[in-house]
């Protein structure tokens, strides 16, 4: 991937904001997550056009609870990149899973991607790479695990946006992200489904793309324009050294199946922060605020956000604190 031979420029803050380098890191975020948002929408046109929703609500155990398992084992057999999961869970919430199932495999595929698991292992192929990755895996299934089990006790209507489940607000059918989404027969491997299918992933792509330039905008300017050599002193910290790795996860924005390249190269971190910045990163950060705002109401938004990285705080700082 671009990210993972891309290093970003450490521009002090008094010398202001170097607009080269932001359009630089604009671009190479841009360039990483738009593939996978395409992947993401084909599986999803896929998913919409092809498979019926009562193979999917069969397949899903009944109880909440143990769905939102089968989301996470889900997100370990069917892996995305966070930018390609998006438009999948708005598929599948309008073929009648649950918004917590759908939400819980959201986060847990880039999480539990193996292509992440095993960069991991050779970004830390010279600092204890097995202990790197079970400390991944581990913190992300017990942050996963809090995250799914307060999923599981709200209502739709107070995470979904109305569109998300409706499709697009404007009344004309033939304007809708998803025409007939629920109610209309598919045509099925016919020339009908191939141009529903190519319709779909189209819709899907250029809907959540937007959501997409505006995150990495956003992540551009911030870390660009900070300074990181700032985060030094306190990357070994006890208590500052997980906040940092979260703070920098947030700020630059990297696939999961990259990260791990980037953050092996701050040697003055420690281990609970280099772990810290590897599990929030996946989970949300600017780029990903943007994109879950396309399908869930910003007051949601903002409550996963709190939830994800306080987790994942916490998580680390009792790992730093152990003898």
């Amino acid at each position: 991937m671009f990210f993972a031979d891309f290093d970003l420029p450490s521009t002090p803050v008094s010398t202001g904001i170097a607009w080269p380098d932001v359009a630089l890191s604009f671009f190479a975020i841009v360039l990483e997550g738009a593939p996978f948002l395409l992947l993401g929408a084909i599986i999803s046109g896929l998913v919409d056009v092809f498979l019926p929703a009562n193979t999917i609500r069969n397949w899903l155990p009944k109880s909440k609870t143990q769905g939102i398992f089968a989301a996470m084992g889900a997100g370990l057999i069917f892996p995305l990149c966070e930018c390609g999961a998006m438009p999948i869970v708005q598929r599948l919430i309008r073929k009648g899973v649950t918004p917590a199932v759908a939400t819980t495999y959201m986060l847990a595929a880039p999480a539990f991607n193996p292509l992440a698991m095993f960069s991991t292992y050779l970004a830390f192929r010279n600092q204890d790479p097995w202990l790197m990755i079970a400390l991944r895996f581990g913190f992300s299934f017990l942050v996963l695990l809090f995250l799914g089990f307060w999923l599981v006790r709200l209502r739709p209507d107070e995470m979904l946006r109305a569109e998300t489940i409706t499709g697009s607000p404007r009344p004309a059918q033939e304007m809708s992200p998803n025409p007939g989404l629920v109610l209309a027969p598919r045509a099925g491997l016919s020339l009908g489904g191939l141009q529903q299918f190519t319709g779909a992933v189209i819709r899907d792509f250029t809907g959540v793309l937007l959501f997409l330039v505006i995150g990495a905008a956003a992540a551009a300017l911030f870390s660009t324009g900070f300074n990181r050599n700032l985060l030094t002193p306190i990357g070994h910290d006890l208590f500052w050294g997980p906040l940092a790795g979260i703070l920098l996860a947030q700020l630059l924005c990297l696939c999961s199946t990259t990260d791990a390249f980037i953050i092996a190269a701050f040697v003055p971190f420690s281990v609970p922060a280099k772990i810290a910045f590897l599990v929030a990163g996946p989970l949300i950060d600017l780029k990903l605020y943007w994109l879950y705002r396309s399908a869930f109401k910003p007051k949601f938004v903002h409550g996963l956000w709190i939830r994800a990285l306080a987790a994942t705080f916490l998580l680390t700082l009792l790992y730093s604190l152990h003898p």
